[in-house]
């Protein structure tokens, strides 16, 4: 119990990957608009920042929903810690609170940078590492989990990092963060398409517990095609549209023929197309 491996598997690696394609989306952005103020030394303690916040959301994912049975003999996604055994919950605990510390202690120099409307967002970052998936009203557990990805991996994250670079804000910087955002709740929703048996089970009403299936495929073909169409009023990208769009139709497809453990594929696919997303965006930013 508490080995290494174990330990790895609770950071759950493809969401810090995820994590980093839209951090290196925001800093892109920034040197692409603002050369002259970047920092390099910014834009490693915002990535260091963001993966220990995402770090300590799924620590606290897999504490909560062990803790209130969420997951159970049923679960049709990877192995949990606490359920499986393989880490205590005093041991979740510490690391929660020590990811949390490490998320601080990087975020105090941002907070010098960027003022004080970042003492606020680093405020609403660590109660949002406990309210996703604890609390008294959980927001995965009440339909809210898609807003709470979009909201900070599309506008926080890359919107947030952005200012702190280029010191100004410009309505232009929201629609790459909404387009990266929508394509990170097209992996929350494949996450929660395919638990919606255990979910209902637990009482946990995600999104997709509520609309059901079929609208809930529905609407992860929305998130995976918005970004594209949304290509319309920004940035036309040359790369993402040969490159990306064959991919995101072809998940859209895949989406209606996939369904119970088949949908990891899913996930680890929609996964990789975020991954691709970033960073062809920021190739195109800085090669055009």
């Amino acid at each position: 119990m508490n080995s290494l491996s174990s330990w790895f598997l609770v950071t759950r690696p493809k969401t810090l990957l995820v994590a980093l394609a839209v951090i290196l989306l925001g800093q892109t952005l920034a040197w692409v608009d603002s050369p002259h103020n970047f920092s390099f030394y910014i834009a490693i303690l915002c990535m260091i920042c963001c993966m220990t916040l995402q770090i300590a959301v799924n620590l606290s994912n897999d504490y909560f929903d062990g803790k209130n049975g969420v997951d159970g003999d049923d679960r049709l996604g990877p192995d949990r810690a606490l359920q499986k055994g393989l880490i205590s919950a005093e041991h979740l605990r510490v690391g929660i609170i020590t990811m949390c510390i490490l998320a601080i202690v990087s975020g105090c120099y941002l907070i010098y940078v960027g003022g004080w409307i970042y003492v606020l967002l680093g405020l609403l970052s660590l109660v949002g590492v406990y309210i996703y998936s604890g609390g008294p009203r959980p927001l995965a557990s009440h339909g809210l989990g898609e807003v709470a990805v979009f909201l900070y991996f599309g506008w926080l994250a890359v919107v947030g990092s952005y200012y702190l670079q280029a010191q100004v804000l410009t309505i232009d910087v929201f629609i790459p963060a909404s387009q990266i955002g929508f394509l990170v709740v097209a992996i929350m929703l494949v996450n929660n398409i395919r638990d919606i048996t255990s979910d209902r089970r637990a009482k946990k009403f995600t999104l997709a517990t509520r609309l059901g299936v079929k609208a809930s495929k529905h609407l992860y073909c929305i998130s995976m095609l918005l970004p594209s169409l949304l290509m319309i009023v920004d940035r036309y990208s040359v790369l993402i549209m040969i490159l990306v769009l064959p991919v995101q139709l072809a998940l859209c497809i895949a989406i209606y023929q996939r369904n119970g453990k088949q949908l990891n594929l899913q996930l680890a696919q929609t996964s990789m197309t975020v991954l691709l997303w970033g960073g062809l965006y920021s190739a195109d930013l800085v090669v055009g």
